[in-house]
Order: structure tokens, then sequence, then C-alpha cells
């Protein structure tokens, strides 16, 4: 399905869970540590769980499980790090792989496809 290969994926989050450390640790100097450090670590965790999917059962499987997770989120405009990062982190990996937009029907096929994957 996806014409990505399976090394380049996971050379590409590993490289993003390095950006995410590194926004950790700068969070510290941040006017609102708390809210960036929360925001980092959760976009850590969602790299690193898309990069065990990928290692494990492909980029397929990745893939259905970032669109039911990014479908699960709330709104991006609440003020919520752990979901904010969680979105970052899953709308960095779909361009990854080629899914460029985030749309309604994208949505729609994500709420409908995918969910029962969580």
């Amino acid at each position: 399905m996806f014409q990505v290969a399976r090394d380049d994926v996971l050379l590409g989050l590993k490289r993003f869970r390095r950006l995410a450390k590194q926004d950790l640790l700068a969070s510290a100097y941040a006017s609102n540590p708390e809210y960036w450090q929360r925001q980092a670590e959760a976009r850590r965790e969602t790299y690193a769980r898309l990069m065990e999917l990928v290692e494990s059962d492909g980029v397929e499987a990745a893939y259905h499980w970032a669109m039911a997770k990014r479908s699960s989120l709330s709104p991006p405009n609440t003020d919520d790090p752990t979901s904010s990062g969680q979105r970052q982190a899953l709308d960095l990996f779909l361009a990854l792989i080629g899914v460029r937009h985030w749309d309604e029907a994208t949505r729609q096929f994500a709420a409908s496809k995918a969910v029962a994957s969580l």
C-alpha cells in the first residue's frame, strides 16, 4: 500500500523522536515548562509506539493504528498538552508515509475503518 520503505520510516521516526527529546530538555526554559514537557513526552511516547508497530507488524499496521489514534484525540483547540503532542507526532508520521492532509474525508475513513484497532 505504501511506497516508503520500512527502514526509511524507522529512520524518520528515530529522528522525530530525537527532536522530541531535545524539546523535552529545552522545556525547562519555556514560559510554561510543565505544558511543554508533557507535550514533548507525548510525542516521544507516540514515536516509540509507532516504531514498535513498524518493526513488529509493518508500516501498514502502524498507519492503521495512527489513523485510529488520530481520530480519537480531542479537538486541536483544546489546551491538553498530551493530545497536542500525540496529534503532532501522528501528523508527522502520516506525512512521512505520504498521507499529506488530515481532512474530513480522512477523518471519516479513520473513524469507520480503524477505530476498532485501538
